[in-house]
């Protein structure tokens, strides 16, 4: 039982770590998160590390403070750990806030996160998160190719 304990931990703190590298403004950081992993919405082609790298570069919004202004919430977090495999599946919710100073607080996309993780080396990472159901706000101050009320 303490091992399934520990490997949750290390499982929820890997998901925590996604949420702040990418409000702090840590994109390197983030696209690290999947440098052997696929990350993508579902029915779009799948990104690794620097492929996502690129895309954030070019797509998301920093602001003069080095962020993009979003929170990440993860909730509803539901995880199925295989200890002796060395393997997880989760499945959470995501919701993102944005505010700006020209731009009130707000959610901006609400939907599901679906994940794969595997123990390497004793150390739990990413192999897939497929992002389901989405819900969008206005992402104009988020996403440069996005539009109000996308």
């Amino acid at each position: 039982m303490g091992s399934d304990v520990s490997a949750r931990d290390n499982i929820l703190a890997l998901m925590h770590r996604y949420s702040f590298l990418v409000d702090r403004g840590d994109l390197v950081g983030f696209a690290g998160l999947f440098e052997s992993a696929e990350w993508g919405a579902e029915g779009d082609t799948l990104l690794t590390g620097y492929e996502m790298l690129e895309m954030l570069k070019r797509e998301v919004i920093i602001y003069p403070d080095g962020t993009p202004r979003t929170r990440h919430v993860v909730t509803n977090i539901e995880l199925d750990v295989d200890e002796e495999r060395g393997t997880a599946q989760g499945q959470s919710y995501i919701t993102l806030f944005q505010q700006t100073d020209d731009f009130p607080l707000q959610v901006i996309f609400s939907g599901e996160y679906h994940d794969e993780f595997v123990r390497e080396n004793d150390v739990w990472r990413f192999d897939k998160r497929i992002i389901k159901g989405p819900m969008f706000g206005d992402q104009s101050r988020h996403m440069r190719s996005a539009t109000a009320g996308e």
